[in-house]
């Protein structure tokens, strides 16, 4: 149920409490009132004939004047003592008897009707009776009418109470529906949405928190893009006296060192570029382009870089590409920033000489990229999680920049052992269930698979 929703159920629930608890006393005492109005009609009409019996004991004229009484005489009788009885009584013996002996008004109830019964002492002895029946139309007169009134009354201030609660509801929700945009807006980064603060204190305390946790976001980040792009500037003074140092060298060596250091300066001028959009590997989202690469192609034409090292350093690798494009929901530069973080720690941790293998293609139907080796590998369990993570001068960001260019694209990254008797990095750019590494010609296919107790980063 919504807020709204909630609101205006707690408010109606409240208000018909309430007006309920009004009502109805108040029902109950109209319908009394109009039992005790029949009652003091019925005792009126039987005055009349009272008074008739304190002016005479004619039993011609009291009939006479309880056939004057019109319609009234179907609700009343006399009786008088040894005389019988004038009109219809409807009393039983006991009840009159009653009244006679006491000398007072005696109430009785009669085939579902009340009958009142007034005693008169007669000045020669005995006791006349008046007799009046209480008519069930004055019973209900009124009631009726007085219920219609007290219903009315309560469904419109019950409608009042919701009306009066659904625009407080819609104050608030309209307050938290600005506040959700605002977190999706932030979570999509645009960093320059703020919430309007307004609404009761509570919702403009949450408001101003919001406003001022994305103000202090964006002052981070802005930091932060500072910081990297000072830091890459400052790249800029080595890497142009290698390049120097690298002209100055002859030999086979000479050109991969150049190669080397202009790919370096070409990836320095990347990170600068990237650090001053403020953009970032996430996941695509409303709101977020989604940029595409071919998995097989970017890492073709940059394993002709690694290839060379890997020929100098007397490592044999063999590379194997599908034959078709391969998309993955990532840019091209961070898949090579992917790529080349894994071959990276192959080459950092591994003596020259080991064998190393790389495949790019589907797998089970997922684009996959698959780094192993020939080198020690890596130990089960948590010490699978730290491969890259050196005491020495390694940032240990390698495996970082790999895992979150799996998961921008929905997959993962697993570590377990390799069929070359060292590590096996696996790289999933959608589902991230581990697969096993497709069969490629050379060394890279020969070995057996191994049972796959991998870590997932």
């Amino acid at each position: 149920m919504t807020l709204r929703g909630w609101q205006l159920g707690l408010s109606l629930g409240v208000a018909l409490l309430t007006a309920l608890a009004f009502a109805l006393p108040l029902g109950y005492a109209a319908r009394q009132q109009a039992a005790d109005r029949a009652q003091q009609r019925s005792e009126r009409r039987a005055a009349v004939l009272v008074t008739v019996l304190a002016a005479t004991r004619d039993v011609d004229a009291v009939r006479a004047a309880w056939r004057s009484s019109g319609e009234d005489r179907a609700s009343t009788c006399v009786r008088l003592p040894g005389a019988g009885t004038v009109g219809r009584c409807r009393a039983s013996g006991d009840a009159a008897g009653r009244a006679a002996r006491d000398g007072r008004t005696v109430r009785a109830r009669v085939g579902g009707e009340e009958v009142v019964l007034l005693p008169v002492r007669l000045p020669e002895g005995g006791t006349a009776l008046v007799e009046s029946v209480v008519r069930k139309d004055e019973r209900t007169d009124g009631v009726r009418a007085a219920w219609a009134v007290l219903a009315a009354a309560v469904v419109s201030l019950t409608l009042v109470a919701v009306l009066g609660a659904d625009r407080v509801a819609r104050r608030l929700v309209r307050s938290s529906d600005d506040l959700v945009e605002a977190a999706s807006a932030v979570g999509r980064g645009e960093l320059g949405v703020r919430v309007r603060v307004a609404g009761p204190r509570e919702v403009r305390e949450v408001a101003t928190a919001f406003n001022a946790m994305t103000d202090r976001v964006t002052e981070l980040m802005r930091h932060e893009r500072e910081f990297a792009a000072d830091l890459s500037h400052r790249l800029r003074t080595p890497l142009t006296a290698l390049g120097l140092e690298a002209d100055r060298v002859e030999g086979p060596v000479a050109e991969r060192l150049r190669v080397a250091v202009r790919a370096l300066d070409q990836e320095v001028t990347r990170l600068i570029g990237l650090t001053r959009q403020g953009s970032a590997v996430a996941p695509a989202g409303p709101g977020r382009p989604r940029t595409r690469a071919d998995l097989a192609g970017v890492v073709g034409a940059r394993m002709a870089f690694w290839s060379a090292l890997a020929e100098a350093q007397g490592r044999g690798c063999e590379v194997t590409v599908a034959p078709g494009p391969v998309e993955v929901a990532v840019s091209e530069e961070d898949v090579v920033a992917a790529l080349d973080a894994l071959l990276g720690n192959v080459f950092r941790h591994t003596p020259p000489g080991t064998r190393c293998g790389v495949y790019a293609g589907p797998s089970d139907g997922v684009p996959t990229l698959v780094v192993e080796d020939a080198g020690p590998g890596v130990p089960a369990g948590e010490a699978a999680r730290t491969r890259g993570h050196s005491g020495g001068a390694s940032s240990g960001l390698g495996l970082d920049i790999a895992t979150r260019a799996a998961r921008a694209a929905g997959g993962g990254l697993v570590i377990g052992p390799g069929r070359l008797g060292g590590a096996r990095v696996c790289l999933r750019f959608g589902a991230r269930r581990p697969p096993a590494l497709p069969r490629t010609d050379g060394d890279v296919a020969r070995g057996d698979a191994s049972p796959l107790p991998d870590a997932e980063v």
